[in-house]
């Protein structure tokens, strides 16, 4: 009987597990690349996805109404890529690599600026972000240099120098720091007047590999090697969720473009959804045969994309997963339509009414604005009171 009630238990258990997460796995596999991906970069402007890695080309994608290969920047660096990163404002695009030099495109897919100088860099860049304005770049590299580049007159503004290599950049709405990730545990806020640290992010136990701020400004998303996630509050520091992925790194991470949503990438191709305000896991992307180099949320969040260095595959390409979350667009679409739904049944129904006993007088035309704007203001100025003649009808009884 005990044997019974502990089987019967599991399965309940079991249920409710696959109840509360969602499991996300259709996929399918964007053409155009033929090694593997390191990074993904999306513009919400104009809903194009870029991606780029080891072949040193740049692809770029339409999503407006289906996923499709508009552009491919052919030998846009002599290495391979390892960070692309769109301006807030979502016109430029900037990509780092290991032949030491950063590009910036515009919106045509125009190459427009080349940064590179003898006191540059002298180790791979693996990051890089805009300022709030677009009109500064960061960069960092392996050796822990990170340099504030003026895209205005191609020169270095300023040398930084982080104690260990630099795996992700992050800017806040403070012009004067800069989220720092490295190999190290800790997530730094580096002051970029002089290089030292203003404070520090303490919760992690091992390398940090992947930092974010939301787009609400409110909170810092981190990844470890230490199978975790943490959500920070940027305005005290103190960790709000730790989030637990179950896997051994976790090497990417996104924000949804409206705050609510977060999502982890991990080394075993695993891809899990958080909610923000809750830590709640939403959906979860089971293992994959990839590694998981980047990934970033659509416009339309009911999918995800996924940068993939493939295991031991040649189905190379982003990955894009379907999810089940709820679409912010097409909601706020649907309740302003069904709203106006409402509003044209409702008269609608009383103009029937009406119908049924009487024809409308230019009074009922003025309120349910069944004439145009020029003939009902006519109306109104020459005489609002008067009445067309009335005449009743008479509905038949029905026997």
């Amino acid at each position: 009987m005990k044997k019974i009630l502990f089987i019967i238990i599991t399965l309940f258990s079991v249920q409710q597990l696959f109840a509360q997460k969602q499991i996300a796995s259709h996929q399918f596999i964007l053409p155009g690349h033929s090694n593997d991906l390191n990074a993904l970069a999306f513009s919400l402007k104009y809903n194009l996805l870029a991606s780029a890695g080891w072949e040193n080309s740049i692809n770029f994608y339409s999503c407006d109404t289906a996923i499709k290969l508009v552009k491919t920047i052919k030998d846009a660096h002599n290495a391979q890529i390892n960070a692309l990163k769109y301006s807030k404002e979502g016109s430029l695009l900037a990509s780092a690599s290991n032949d030491l030099v950063i590009n910036v495109y515009d919106s045509s897919y125009k190459k427009i600026k080349m940064l590179v100088a003898s006191s540059g860099h002298a180790a791979n860049i693996n990051a890089i972000t805009f300022d709030n304005s677009g009109k500064v770049i960061f960069s960092g590299d392996d050796a822990g240099k990170i340099i504030i580049w003026s895209l205005e007159t191609q020169n270095i503004l300023r040398t930084l120098q982080n104690d260990v290599k630099v795996n992700a950049l992050a800017m806040s709405n403070d012009p004067r720091t800069i989220f720092v990730a490295g190999q190290e545990p800790i997530i730094r806020v580096i002051n970029v007047a002089n290089s030292q640290t203003q404070r520090s992010f303490i919760g992690h136990t091992d390398v940090v590999n992947a930092i974010e701020v939301s787009p609400n400004q409110k909170y810092l998303l981190s990844g470890s090697n230490d199978k975790s996630a943490r959500i920070w509050d940027i305005k005290t520091g103190n960790e709000l969720k730790k989030l637990t992925v179950d896997c051994w790194k976790v090497t990417a991470v996104a924000f949804s473009f409206d705050s609510k949503y977060c999502a982890t990438g991990c080394n075993d191709g695993s891809i899990k959804i958080w909610e923000v305000a809750t830590g709640n896991l939403m959906e979860s992307i089971t293992a994959q045969n990839f590694n998981t180099r980047d990934i970033v949320f659509f416009k339309h969040y009911n999918q995800i994309a996924a940068a993939p260095m493939l295991k031991n595959s040649s189905e190379f390409g982003v990955r894009v997963f379907q999810t089940d979350l709820t679409d912010p667009y097409t909601v706020s679409e649907g309740i302003k339509f069904a709203k106006t739904n409402v509003v044209i049944n409702k008269f609608q129904n009383e103009i029937n009414n009406l119908l049924k006993v009487r024809a409308l007088t230019k009074q009922d035309s003025i309120k349910f604005q069944i004439q145009p704007l020029k003939v009902t203001m006519k109306s109104i100025n020459l005489n609002i009171n008067t009445l067309d003649s009335v005449r009743i009808y008479k509905t038949p009884k029905v026997k």
